[in-house]
């Protein structure tokens, strides 16, 4: 679970470094959906979800990865309306993805009878979402809502961060799923 977390930190934590033309993000998203992929690997036994995402995550590892080149060489974000496309595309998959861990999480959570904080994360995704739908609007409709969004997204980001942590060290607390089963 720890390693969800961690995916997700690297998909929504941006530090860039940039030189001219030439952006180097430090916390590229691609490493992010690289770890997602391999926590949905480990967790499939748990929840079904976990194994319907996977080729979610591979492809925007792939997609994000090939951006952040493009970027690293300066030969993306030509502001083109396939980019558009392509970006309003990745938001989608990005969301059903991170959509299906919070539900993959609360089926967990009825599977094991265990607190896992699955509430709070489905919260913060709601938040999260409200401020991708407010922040896509905005930015067509309304810029001066930018601001506005740019603070609701990074509270729903902390918000569902500390919420996947608080839900892994819970996880780490469960008895093996077959605990007790042989004392029947």
């Amino acid at each position: 679970m720890k390693k969800v977390f961690w995916g997700f930190f690297f998909v929504f934590i941006n530090f860039n470094l940039s030189v001219n033309a030439h952006t180097l993000n430090l916390l590229p998203d691609f490493v992010g959906y690289i770890l997602l992929h391999q926590a949905a690997g480990a967790l499939a036994e748990e929840s079904g979800r976990f194994r319907k995402i996977r080729p979610f995550t591979l492809a925007m590892a792939v997609y994000t990865g090939i951006l952040w080149t493009g970027d690293l060489l300066g030969v993306t974000g030509g502001g083109s309306w396939l980019d558009t496309i392509l970006s309003l595309a990745a938001l989608v998959i990005s969301l059903y993805i991170s959509w299906s861990v919070v539900q993959a999480i609360l089926e967990l959570e009825s599977a094991r009878g265990a607190d896992l904080n699955g509430a709070s994360v489905r919260t913060a995704w709601f938040v999260l979402l409200a401020a991708q739908i407010v922040g896509v609007l905005g930015a067509m409709l309304l810029s001066f809502l930018v601001l506005l969004v740019w603070i609701a997204l990074l509270v729903g980001i902390i918000w569902f961060l500390a919420a996947l942590w608080k839900c892994a060290k819970r996880y780490e607390g469960l008895p093996p799923k077959n605990a007790g089963l042989g004392e029947l």
